[in-house]
């Protein structure tokens, strides 16, 4: 090994041993036009982390939202417009975890990007599509339940009003993102002593002030802003809730029965609203500080507190539907009895395997004994009783009827 090949290696392995921080201090020219995108760790404790932080919560993100689109697809009676909403906001959930969240923690361990152009494109476009369809749709759920609660005599939102509702969210919701998409690409990055391929944001000139638009009117836009309307919203309906009151006589455990209701519905809400402010404020203020504050070298990178708040933000996914199902009592109902149904099919699966081949010999006796009753009834009886024999032979955990197949069928 020659001296500058062995002086190399020594800088390359210091290179990697160093933070973003530090390398910031040591290269501050290299960082200058440099963003958050650019960030890569090599520190295998970090790549662990990294991994065993998001792959729980995308797993049970996957886990929840599927089973609420299943439960909602499968009865019609649960085909609400609040649960259309819901499988909606589910349906965003998926995308965020499915392309997002994979993505990002590939351009963070990896040195270069190797899964071309149009994923890159994809990567931010996904992020934004999937937070400003679950923003709005959360934000259409608060104005339903607002319209319900506060005038309940006046036309409620259809079915059919709902889709379309939907759908002008998903197309907003493309508008919205799509600069996330257009400026996000391949670009070679001047990374202290190598150019490298990484998937960035590359603005227009000047970039500063490009950058700073964008993340100001997402932040207002985003989160701001249907803060507001849901806090606005879920007000009056807490007001209106803990100040109505039955007509006519009620007894004490009438009023004890509606209390209760009340502070059960007012829980819910109030939980919708601390969920959805606490999971994206963090990533929120930390785009507008790394973006906004005159020190962009020092505030700028950090991949820990970038990953720390994206995941934050990403847990919401899988707490929506935990509070809007689980918290619901005819969702609870229905994802008890599918599960149960489910597991039922199972155990008679597996014991049509368990008891197949013990008693196929037995069954050919007695398919041919049966062809034989027809034409001589005495052997008739002596027939059914070896079946009864037979059934009564089978394994305990095989002796039994699985009753939801026939209601599962029919959902």
């Amino acid at each position: 090994m020659s001296f500058w090949q062995f002086q190399m290696d020594d800088i390359e392995n210091f290179l990697d041993s160093m933070d973003n921080e530090t390398l910031s201090d040591i290269f501050p020219d290299k960082f200058e036009n440099a963003s958050n995108s650019e960030y890569f760790d090599s520190n295998a404790t970090t790549q662990i982390l990294l991994i065993s932080m998001f792959s729980p919560l995308v797993l049970l993100t996957f886990i929840c939202n599927i089973i609420v689109c299943y439960v909602v697809g499968k009865n019609k009676k649960m085909q609400t417009v609040t649960n259309v909403f819901i499988v909606n906001m589910s349906v965003s959930d998926l995308i965020l975890v499915s392309l997002n969240v994979s993505l990002n923690i590939a351009r963070h361990l990896a040195r270069e990007w190797t899964l071309g152009d149009f994923l890159c494109h994809m990567l931010n476009f996904s992020l934004m599509l999937s937070v400003y369809v679950s923003t709005l749709t959360l934000t259409a759920i608060a104005l339903d339940r607002h319209q319900v609660l506060l005038y309940p005599l006046q036309p409620r939102i259809t079915k059919r009003i709902s889709y379309v509702i939907i759908f002008a969210i998903w197309f907003l919701s493309i508008l919205l993102a799509l600069p996330y998409g257009i400026f996000t690409r391949v670009a070679e990055i001047d990374f202290i002593l190598a150019k490298l391929k990484r998937c960035t944001t590359v603005f227009p000139h000047p970039a500063h002030q490009w950058e700073q638009a964008l993340t100001i009117s997402t932040t207002v836009l985003q989160f701001f802003l249907p803060v507001g309307v849901i806090a606005i919203a879920y007000t009056r309906v807490i007001q209106k809730l803990w100040l109505r009151t039955h007509l006519g006589v009620v007894t004490e455990t009438q009023r004890r029965i509606e209390i209760q209701k009340k502070r059960k519905t007012i829980k819910l809400l109030v939980a919708v609203m601390l969920v959805f402010t606490i999971c994206w404020a963090p990533i929120n203020f930390y785009h507008l500080l790394t973006d906004l504050h005159p020190n962009r070298v020092t505030f700028r990178y950090n991949g820990t507190a970038f990953f720390v708040c994206h995941w934050i933000a990403v847990s919401s996914s899988c707490i929506n539907p935990i509070l809007y199902c689980w918290m619901n009592q005819s969702f609870r109902s229905e994802i008890k009895k599918h599960v149960t149904c489910l597991r039922c099919t199972l155990r008679k699966r597996n014991c049509s395997h368990e008891v197949e081949e013990p008693f196929t010999k037995e069954t050919n006796s007695r398919n041919r004994q049966e062809a034989r009753s027809v034409s001589n009834p005495l052997i008739s009886s002596s027939s059914s009783s070896d079946s009864r024999r037979s059934e009564r032979e089978l394994p305990k955990k095989c002796r039994f009827t699985c009753r939801c197949t026939y209601k599962l069928s029919n959902v």
